[in-house]
C-alpha cells in the first residue's frame, strides 16, 4: 500500500489541504483529525502490512501534549522511512530541530501552502508512493457492538458498511420501539440514534435505552444544526451529536474517541473487580482518596481496623477529621498541614508515615501507612493509603510525643502550649514576678510560599523554630501553633526590659531568608506581647491577648512588636512606661538619639543596565548625570543604650506614643536636622529630606506652633522638607490632619503619605489629605517580581496617584530587579537597601555625592 495520511484537527485548514493535494493531481488516502488516532492508526497500517507513503501533519501554533506525542513516535526506528511533511503556522526552532534530527521530513508554512506539491516531490520523488492504491483495511475495533437507529434503510446500510468496515460490529433498527427491543435483549457498547424517527424523538429513546441496565454510552445523529435538538438530547443522556452532512472521516473520528472511552471503561471495570478480589484478601487496611482527601473506597480489613461494619459510614466523606487527625492536633479539626493532608492534595508519595488513626468509636490506634499516588492515563485520579495497626510495638513515650508535638518543626504543638502556659501562671500566682507570650506571624508567608514552593517554605520554617529555639531558656516554651504563627514562652522577665527583648526576636528572624526572583529576602514577622501575672485570669486569656497585640501590629505596617496591656494590667501598664519616660527623657537630653539618611532615588536618572549605575560614597544614586531631578533623603533615628547597643525604633516609638512623648521626640528630630542644614553648602543637585511625624504630633495644635518657629528661625528652605505621615487607621482626625499640614504647606514644606496600601483607609486619606508624595508599602515592591498581584497592585497605586498630580516612592527596592519592575510600574522614585544602605547623616557629604549638578 501507499498513499498520503492527512492529519489536521482543524476542518477549514483540512479542505485547503485537499484542494491543494487536488489540484496537483493528488488525493488522500485517509484523513484523521486526532494525533493519537494516528499514532493507533499508523501501528496498525504497518500490522496489516498496509503502509503509507506520505504523512502530512498540521501542527498548531501551540503544540499540545497530543501532538508532541506524535512528533515523539514519527522519530521512532519503525517510523524514520515515512516521509513526513509538517504544516505550520510560524518558525519553530523546536520544529527545526526535529526535522534536522529525523531526518526524511520538512517544514511548510501555511501560508506558503502553495508550495506544498513541490516539497512532496523532495520527500518523495516515487509517484507510486503518493498515489491512492486502495482503501486502508479496517482497523481492529476491539470486539465495539454498536446499534445504530434510523427510520432510512438507505442510511442504516450506508453506516453500517461505513462502521463494518471499520471493524465494529453493528446491528440497526428502524424505529424507537425496535431500537429499545434489542437493546433489552442484548448488549450493545454504542447506541447511534437519529434524532427524527416515526414513533418518536431521539431524546426519548435516549431516556429508555439510559434506563435499561447494562445501558449503552448514547450518541445523537441528525441532518440538521438546531440548538434545541442538541440541548434536549445532552439532557437525555447522550454524549455526543454527529451530523450526517459532516465528512464520514470526522464521524469516524468521533466513533473511535467513544470506543476509546468505552473500552477504557471496561478495562477500568475489570480492574475494578479484580482489585476489589485482591483488597478483601490482603492483611493491611487500604483506603482511596481523591484529591480533596475524600474517601472513594475502603476494603474490609481497614473497616474491620477502624471499627466500621458498612462501607457507607466512610465512602464519599473526608479522611480527615473522620480518620486521622493533623500533626499538629490530636482532636478531630484536622488542618491541610497534615503530612497526609498535603500527600493528599500534591499528590506525592509518602512510605512507612506514623501517624494516629481514629476508630469509630473516637479511640486512637497507632498506625504506620504508606501512601501511593493514584494515575490513570498519566493523569492523577487521587491516592491509596495502605495502613496497619502498630499500637503494640509503638513505645508509649513516643506517641505521646507525637500527640503534644508538631512534626516538621519538632515544636510543641498549640494544645501542649497552652497546657505549659497554664504551669507558668501557677508559678506566678505562687512566686509573683512576670513572664510573657510572643505571638509570631510570619509576614505574608502565602506570597513566600508562592515564590519559594512548599518544600523551600517548610525549610523555611524549620530554620526559623531553630534559630528561635537556640535562644530558649529553661521554662522557656517555643511552640508551633498553626500554619506560619508561633508562640513563645518567656518565664521571668523584668517589665523594663521586655520591649527590647521581644523586638530582639523580630530582628533575629531577619538572618532566617528565602529565595525569591534570584534574590536572598529577609523574613519579616509581626510580634504581639502579653505579660502573665499572678492577675491573669487563665492561659487562654493570655494567649489570645497576644494574639490581638500581634494582629495590631500587622496593622501598623508589619515588621513591628506591640504590647497589648489590657485594663485589667493597668499596675503592669504602669510599670512599663514609668521606665521608658525616663529613658526617653535621658536619650534626648544626653544626644543618645542618632539621625541616620537613607537615599531616595528618582527613577528616570537609573540607567536601565545595572552595570551602568554609578556608586557614590556606597551609594547608588545615580548613572549618568541628575539632568535636574531632584534627590530626596529620609531620616531615620537609632536610640543608643546605655551600653552603646543600637535600639531600633520599633521598640522604642511605639513606647514613646504610649507615654505621649511622640511630639516631643518628633520636634527633637526636626530641630537637629534643621542645625544640620543650616550648615550644609555647595550642593548642585535640588535635594530634600523626608521627616516622619506621629499621628500624635498631628493633633497637637502646640506642636504645630512649634515646628513653624523652629523653621522659620532656622534660615533653611521649607521646601528642603518633607514631612512623612503613616497611612494608617490612626489618622482619626482627618479635620485636624488636614489643618496641620495646610499651615506647613504655606511655608513652602511638602508632605508624604507612607505605608499607602497597608489600612483599610488608603483612598480616604488619600482624597482628603493634600500631600505630594505616596510611598507604596515596601511589601507590595519587594514582592513585584515574583507576583502578578503585586505588580499590578503597585501599578494601579501608581495610576491613581500620579493622575492626582502625585509622585510615587516605592520603598524596599532590594535588587535591580524589583527596581526594574518598579520602574515598569511608572513610580517616580525608589528607596531600597539596592540604592543605599542608611548611614550616620553627618558622614555624608551631599556635596561630593552631586558633583556636576
Amino acid at each position: 500500500m501507499s498513499g498520503i495520511l492527512v492529519v489536521e484537527r482543524s476542518t477549514t485548514l483540512s479542505h485547503l489541504l485537499k484542494r491543494t493535494l487536488a489540484a496537483a493531481s493528488l488525493a488522500a488516502r485517509s484523513e484523521l483529525a486526532t494525533y493519537l488516532d494516528t499514532i493507533d492508526h499508523l501501528k496498525h497500517s504497518l500490522e496489516l502490512a498496509q503502509p503509507y507513503g506520505m504523512l502530512i501533519v498540521g501542527v498548531p501554533a501551540r503544540p499540545t501534549r497530543d501532538c508532541l506525542a506524535l512528533l515523539d513516535f514519527l522519530a521512532s526506528d519503525a517510523q524514520r522511512t515515512l516521509p513526513v511533511l509538517l504544516m505550520v503556522h510560524e518558525q519553530s526552532a523546536d520544529l527545526d530541530g526535529w526535522v534536522r534530527r529525523r531526518g526524511k521530513a520538512a517544514i511548510v508554512l501555511w501560508t506558503q501552502f502553495s508550495r506544498i506539491p513541490g516539497a512532496l516531490t523532495q520527500l518523495e520523488p516515487r509517484a507510486e508512493q503518493l498515489a491512492v492504491q486502495a482503501e486502508a483495511a479496517a482497523v481492529p475495533s476491539q470486539g465495539i457492538r454498536i446499534l445504530f437507529v434510523d427510520d432510512s434503510q438507505s442510511v442504516r446500510l450506508a453506516y453500517q458498511q461505513l462502521l463494518e468496515r471499520q471493524g465494529y460490529s453493528v446491528a440497526t433498527a428502524g424505529t424507537l420501539n425496535e431500537a429499545e427491543e434489542k437493546a433489552s435483549r442484548e448488549n450493545y457498547d454504542l447506541a447511534i440514534v437519529d434524532y427524527f424517527l416515526p414513533d418518536g424523538n431521539g431524546d426519548e429513546l435516549c431516556r429508555r435505552l439510559a434506563g435499561l441496565p447494562g445501558a449503552p454510552t448514547l450518541a445523537i445523529i441528525t441532518g440538521t444544526y438546531r440548538e434545541d435538538i442538541i440541548v434536549k438530547s445532552l439532557d437525555a443522556g447522550a454524549v455526543e451529536c454527529m451530523f450526517k452532512n459532516e465528512a464520514k472521516e470526522l464521524f469516524l473520528a468521533r466513533v473511535k474517541t467513544l470506543s476509546r472511552q468505552i473500552q477504557m471503561q471496561k478495562s477500568v471495570e475489570s480492574e475494578r473487580l479484580r482489585l476489589d478480589g485482591i483488597l478483601g484478601s490482603v492483611g493491611d487496611g487500604v483506603y482511596g482518596v481523591d484529591q480533596q482527601g475524600v474517601i472513594t473506597f475502603i476494603n474490609p480489613t481497614g473497616l474491620r481496623l477502624l471499627g466500621y461494619s458498612e462501607e457507607e459510614a466512610l465512602i464519599g466523606k473526608s479522611a480527615q477529621g473522620l480518620i486521622h487527625a493533623g500533626a499538629e492536633d490530636n482532636g478531630h479539626g484536622e488542618s491541610a498541614e497534615s503530612s497526609l493532608g498535603q500527600a493528599y492534595t500534591a499528590g506525592s508519595p509518602l512510605k512507612g508515615h506514623e501517624t494516629v488513626f481514629w476508630r469509630r468509636d473516637k479511640s486512637g490506634m497507632t498506625v504506620e501507612c504508606s501512601l501511593l499516588p493514584l494515575a490513570i492515563q498519566n493523569r492523577r485520579q487521587g491516592s491509596v493509603v495502605v495502613f496497619r495497626d502498630i499500637s503494640e510495638r509503638k513505645s508509649a513515650d513516643s506517641l505521646r510525643w507525637e500527640m503534644t508535638h508538631d512534626k516538621l518543626t519538632g515544636l510543641v504543638n498549640a494544645r501542649h502550649f497552652t497546657h505549659q502556659v497554664s504551669q507558668e501562671l501557677l508559678r506566678r500566682r505562687e512566686a509573683g514576678g512576670y513572664s510573657s507570650i510572643l505571638y509570631i506571624d510570619l509576614d505574608r508567608f502565602s506570597a513566600i510560599v508562592d515564590a519559594a514552593g512548599l518544600p523551600a517554605s517548610e525549610r523555611l520554617l524549620v530554620e526559623i523554630a531553630t534559630a528561635l529555639g537556640r535562644r530558649l531558656r529553661e521554662h522557656d516554651v517555643l511552640a508551633r501553633i498553626e500554619g506560619d504563627r508561633l508562640a513563645l514562652m518567656l518565664s521571668g522577665v523584668q517589665l523594663e526590659n521586655l520591649f527590647p527583648l521581644a523586638d530582639s526576636y523580630r530582628e533575629l528572624l531577619h538572618q532566617c531568608k528565602y529565595e525569591s526572583g534570584g534574590v536572598s529576602r529577609p523574613i519579616t514577622a509581626s510580634i504581639g506581647v502579653a505579660v502573665i501575672s499572678r492577675e491573669t485570669p487563665s492561659a487562654e486569656y493570655v494567649v489570645e491577648h497576644s494574639r490581638l497585640a500581634c494582629r495590631t501590629a500587622k496593622q501598623r505596617g508589619r515588621d513591628q512588636t506591640e504590647i497589648y496591656v489590657g485594663e485589667h494590667d493597668a499596675r503592669i501598664a504602669r510599670e512599663i512606661e514609668a521606665g521608658w519616660t525616663e529613658r526617653l527623657r535621658q536619650a534626648m537630653e544626653q544626644e543618645r538619639i542618632v539621625l541616620l539618611v537613607q537615599p531616595i532615588v528618582p527613577i528616570a536618572a537609573l540607567p536601565t543596565k545595572e552595570s551602568a549605575v554609578v556608586q557614590r560614597q556606597g551609594w547608588r544614586v545615580n548613572g549618568s548625570g541628575t539632568a535636574g531631578q531632584e534627590y530626596l533623603f529620609e531620616i531615620l533615628i537609632r536610640m543608643v543604650g546605655k551600653d552603646g547597643q543600637l535600639i531600633s525604633p520599633g521598640v522604642f516609638v511605639p513606647l514613646a506614643e504610649r507615654v505621649g512623648m511622640m511630639p516631643k521626640l518628633d520636634l527633637w528630630v526636626l530641630n537637629r536636622l534643621l542645625r544640620y542644614l543650616a550648615g550644609v553648602r555647595g550642593v548642585k543637585a535640588p535635594i530634600a529630606f523626608h521627616v516622619n511625624l506621629s499621628n500624635m504630633t498631628l493633633a497637637d495644635p502646640d506642636s504645630l506652633k512649634l515646628i513653624e518657629a523652629a523653621i522659620r528661625t532656622s534660615g533653611v528652605s521649607a521646601r528642603m522638607l518633607v514631612f512623612e505621615i503613616t497611612e494608617t487607621s490612626e489618622l482619626t482626625s482627618l479635620h485636624s490632619a488636614r489643618k496641620f499640614i495646610s499651615a506647613l504647606k504655606k511655608l513652602g514644606c511638602r508632605f508624604a503619605l507612607d505605608d499607602f496600601g497597608t489600612g483599610f483607609s488608603s483612598f480616604t486619606h488619600l482624597r482628603h489629605l493634600p500631600v505630594d508624595f505616596v510611598k507604596v508599602e515596601g511589601s507590595f515592591v519587594q514582592g513585584m517580581p515574583g507576583s502578578e498581584l503585586d505588580r499590578k497592585m503597585v501599578g494601579s497605586i501608581t495610576q491613581l496617584a500620579q493622575s492626582l498630580k502625585l509622585r510615587v516612592i516605592g520603598e524596599h527596592v532590594d535588587s535591580f530587579t524589583t527596581l526594574e519592575a518598579l520602574r515598569v510600574s511608572g513610580a517616580d522614585y525608589a528607596q531600597g537597601n539596592y540604592l543605599g544602605e542608611p548611614r550616620s547623616l553627618r558622614s555624608v557629604d551631599f556635596a561630593a555625592l552631586f558633583p556636576h549638578g
